[in-house]
C-alpha cells in the first residue's frame, strides 16, 4: 500500500487529535485551589465536629452534677419533712377525755334502766301474744277466721 501523503495543516491536526490535551496554567491554579479549599473545609469540619463534641460532653457532665445537686436537696427537704412529721406526732395533744358530772351520770344510769324496762316489757308483751297464739293452735282454732300474722283478729 503506499504511503499517503498528506498535507502540513492535516498532520497538525492528526498530531493534536493523538496528542493529550494541555491544561492551561489558569485551570492548573483553578484546581490547586478547589484542592486546598476542600482540605481547608474539611479541616474546618472536623474543628466543628471535635468543639461540638467537647461541648455536649461538658453539658452532659454540667447536668449530671445539677441532677445529683438536686437529689441532694431532695433528700434534705424529704428528711426536713419526716422530722417535722414526727415533732408534730410528739407535739399533738392527747385525745380528750370525757368528763362527766355525777348529774350526768345519774341521768345516763336512768336512761338505761328506762330503756331496759322498756325491753322487758316488750318481750313480756311478745311472750304473752306467742302464748295465745300456742293456745288457740292446741284448740283447734278457724284458720280461715284468723290471719297467720294477726292473732285474734278476722279478715
Amino acid at each position: 500500500m503506499p504511503q499517503e501523503r498528506f498535507d502540513s495543516q492535516e498532520l497538525r491536526r492528526r498530531e493534536l487529535e493523538t496528542a493529550p490535551p494541555q491544561t492551561s496554567d489558569a485551570q492548573l491554579v483553578r484546581q490547586e485551589n478547589a484542592r486546598r479549599f476542600r482540605a481547608e473545609s474539611e479541616r474546618l469540619q472536623a474543628e466543628r465536629t471535635e468543639q461540638e463534641n467537647r461541648q455536649r460532653t461538658r453539658q452532659a457532665r454540667h447536668e449530671a452534677l445539677a441532677r445529683q445537686e438536686d437529689d441532694a436537696v431532695r433528700a434534705k427537704i424529704f428528711a426536713r419533712y419526716l422530722q417535722a412529721q414526727e415533732q408534730a406526732k410528739l407535739s399533738e395533744p392527747p385525745p380528750p377525755v370525757p368528763l362527766n358530772t355525777q348529774r350526768q351520770d345519774e341521768q345516763f344510769e336512768a336512761e338505761q334502766a328506762a330503756g331496759r324496762r322498756a325491753l322487758a316489757r316488750y318481750a313480756q308483751r311478745n311472750g304473752d301474744a306467742a302464748a295465745a297464739r300456742e293456745r288457740i293452735r292446741a284448740e283447734g282454732g278457724n284458720k280461715e277466721d284468723t290471719a297467720p300474722g294477726l292473732s285474734g283478729f278476722k279478715t
